[in-house]
């Protein structure tokens, strides 16, 4: 080759310029390939140097102490991948896992901390064992020593979950919050989408997202601050209200949508947020004023009742049967909220609904009564097959969040009959606020269980007597994601398609100050 180019640049100054140029192009070719090889090399090397020299196998007859805490749990088939790690992820050397299949097929994985497993490996995994069973085995390498543990299960239901997830996620802090936003999750991929990033609205707050029926062409939510209103959303189009009226001087708050698209009922709040110094509850939010309003959508008209509106009791938390002819909601007599918090006890009531003429028929109907003894309910949310009916149960109040005794419970609407979700509760900490899948066979609940300071969002599956199985926390691409993360999930809301806002639109209608007034 350097004979050739020799050649002519002995016969051209013209060859010899271009023979320079070749030279030039073929020696940083051969220094790349070098570089090449030796990166590969080293690469090898440094594998080798830091492969675990495992000196023992330790059979270990336990099962595996998983992070999240998939062991034993009931998933729906179309549910993405369930990779995991153990409690020792931070000192692991290595993590195995072999995944049977209940058709006899093995799928041997490994990973350095997690077992990050393909999606169209857990797609056939999964379409394998539907109606049955996953078997897992799991080892550790940990100090040079690999510690094989007994198998576990994972059950696959034949049954879909709502395929999207909708939620707030916020800085779990008092008094102030800084960045925070309302977020849409595919639960079959690993997807998730900001719809409103509050950094787009001066920094407001947005919360209290809702569907009508798990369909997100149908919502609304409220923006709190100097742009406060609420925000409602019919297919593309988006209306900016004042739900404060004249005769009704409180914030439209707590929304839950009639099955028909027309009603939407609201609880209305004047919310306080107080501090206890000796309590486990390290913070309390009550109401020192509630009622429960309707709003009329085609007429532009907040509707009320006494039963529903008086100075006598508190009542707040609405949420309409699936069809429509009950509104649900719950009541305590009223006392002194910032002197005697915890003697504020709420019963859940439920009243009959005119769809037709947009009015209120019928007595009370009290279907929970535990405040006689010395409990209190809240978030009643009737499943759609209406069967059930799902609350959170705690020792006083209503916005059981941050209550670490709270626990969901189920009520067969048939036979009146109430029982805990056992095997969806966890024994020392906050399971709250929830949703109803679309075939009421799946709920999705927020739980402060992993650390008790942030709320993550967690699935059960309810089975046909109403009672839940295993629940498990939502998967995500790597275990130490959710652990990482420095935002609680807020109003874990099910969705039958992705939600999505026009931001352009929402950040100019806001900021014009042009609201349409809510009537009465």
């Amino acid at each position: 080759m350097l004979k050739i180019f020799g050649i002519y640049n002995g016969n051209s100054n013209k060859m010899g310029t271009n023979c320079k140029k070749n030279v030039y192009i073929c020696s940083q070719l051969i220094i790349k390939r070098i570089m090449k090889k030796t990166f590969y090399v080293l690469l090898m090397l440094l594998h080798f140097s830091c492969s675990v020299n495992v000196t023992d196998t330790i059979s270990v007859d336990c099962e595996p102490m998983l992070y999240p805490d998939y062991n034993g749990v009931t998933i729906p088939k179309n549910i993405a991948p369930l990779n995991f790690t153990t409690l020792r992820m931070d000192s692991l050397q290595g993590i195995e896992a072999r995944i049977k299949a209940a058709d006899g097929k093995v799928y041997d994985l490994d990973g350095d901390n997690y077992i990050d497993i393909p999606h169209d490996t857990w797609r056939e995994i999964v379409q394998n064992s539907t109606g049955n069973k996953i078997e897992i085995t799991v080892s550790e390498i940990t100090g040079g020593k690999k510690y094989s543990y007994r198998p576990f299960n994972i059950y696959v239901a034949d049954s879909e979950v709502d395929p999207y997830l909708c939620y707030r996620l916020i800085m779990p802090g008092y008094e102030l919050y800084s960045r925070m936003g309302l977020y849409c999750r595919d639960l079959t991929t690993f997807n998730q989408t900001t719809v409103v990033d509050n950094r787009l609205i001066n920094g407001n707050c947005v919360n209290c997202h809702s569907f009508c029926m798990g369909n997100t062409d149908l919502a609304q939510f409220h923006v709190r601050g100097d742009l406060g209103s609420t925000v409602l959303k019919s297919g593309d189009e988006l209306t900016i209200s004042n739900a404060k009226t004249d005769k009704l001087k409180l914030n439209c708050v707590y929304p839950y949508w009639h099955p028909s698209g027309n009603y939407i009922a609201y609880s209305q709040n004047n919310t306080v947020q107080s501090f206890h110094c000796g309590s486990p509850n390290r913070v309390e939010v009550y109401d020192s004023e509630s009622r429960v309003v309707v709003y009329d959508i085609k007429n532009n008209k907040l509707l009320t009742c006494p039963e529903l509106n008086n100075a006598r009791t508190f009542t707040t938390e609405p949420s309409f049967s699936p069809d429509g002819k009950w509104l649900y909601y719950i009541t305590a007599d009223t006392v002194d909220m910032a002197m005697k918090t915890r003697e504020a006890r709420f019963d859940i009531c439920r009243i009959g609904f005119n769809e037709a003429t947009g009015s209120f028929v019928g007595n009370v109907d009290t279907l929970v009564k535990v405040s006689k003894d010395l409990h209190s309910t809240t978030f009643p949310r009737p499943s759609y097959d209406g069967k059930w009916l799902l609350y959170t149960l705690c020792n006083y109040g209503q916005f059981a969040i941050w209550h670490k005794e709270a626990d969901l419970w189920m009520m067969n609407l048939d036979t009146k009959e109430t029982f805990p979700l056992e095997r969806a509760n966890c024994d020392y900490d906050a399971d709250s606020y929830h949703s109803w899948s679309q075939n009421s066979e799946w709920i999705a609940f927020e739980s402060r269980r992993d650390d008790g300071l942030y709320t993550r969002a967690y699935i059960a599956h309810i089975t046909p007597n109403g009672r839940a199985d295993k629940a498990f926390m939502i998967p995500q691409r790597s275990p130490e994601d959710n652990r990482k993360l420095m935002y609680s999930y807020n109003v874990p809301e099910f969705a039958t398609k992705e939600f999505k806002v026009d931001k352009g639109v929402l950040e100019s209608k806001l900021k014009s100050g042009e609201k349409m007034q809510f009537g009465y």
